[in-house]
């Protein structure tokens, strides 16, 4: 009796290039996932960053009612000069006839003394009582001074002082010319110290 061969072994080569493109299925649906989330990794607004936490900065200190307000830095320099023997400060122009805005009338002083001063400067020296001196440069009457940063004074009293360069081989002005023709200011005079500039001993 003869028996038919089964028909299975030229099915075996199907079998196995059906395995193979599964897997190679398979192995592509792999790519494309891994792509995917690769591409949603590094696009813009897929991975949120938290935002650093706020800074908080403190309030600036309340100034109490009537308290006296910070110093906002120390006082301007006032300008210190020589004349007559002693020191002075200078606090406002005079007018000396012409017509400066910023220049003071000359307030009534006493006798002119005249001096002359190193430099070939003729000075005119006139004492002011201090009521007679305008409320802005009165404050200064009492009040202590550092000068050139080494020295301390007190201003003691105010006086006009005009001075003059005197030129060579001609007779010296009078004393009543040097304050209508000087440069003169109104000037506070200082007990003692020799300098270029003072500032207000409070305010250092």
């Amino acid at each position: 009796m003869l028996h038919t061969p089964l028909a299975t072994a030229p099915d075996r080569p199907m079998v196995h290039v059906a395995a193979v493109v599964a897997g190679i299925a398979l192995t592509g649906a792999g790519l494309v996932l891994a792509a995917s989330a690769l591409v949603a990794a590094v696009e813009p607004g897929a991975r949120r960053v938290p935002a650093p936490p706020a800074l908080s900065v403190p309030a600036a200190p309340a100034v109490a009612p009537g308290a006296a307000a910070p110093s906002a830095g120390p006082e301007p320099l006032t300008l210190v000069f020589r004349a007559g023997g002693s020191s002075y400060l200078s606090l406002a122009d005079l007018a000396d006839g012409d017509d400066h805005a910023e220049s003071l009338e000359t307030p009534p002083h006493g006798a002119l003394d005249r001096s002359h001063d190193p430099g070939g400067v003729t000075a005119a020296i006139a004492t002011i009582a201090a009521q007679d001196v305008p409320a802005d440069q009165r404050r200064w009457l009492g009040r202590r001074v550092e000068v050139d940063d080494v020295c301390t004074a007190t201003v003691v009293g105010f006086a006009v002082v005009a001075r003059q360069q005197r030129t060579p081989g001609r007779t010296a002005p009078r004393t009543d010319a040097v304050l209508r023709s000087g440069h003169a200011v109104l000037a506070a005079r200082l007990d003692h110290c020799t300098g270029s500039y003072a500032r207000e001993l409070a305010s250092l």
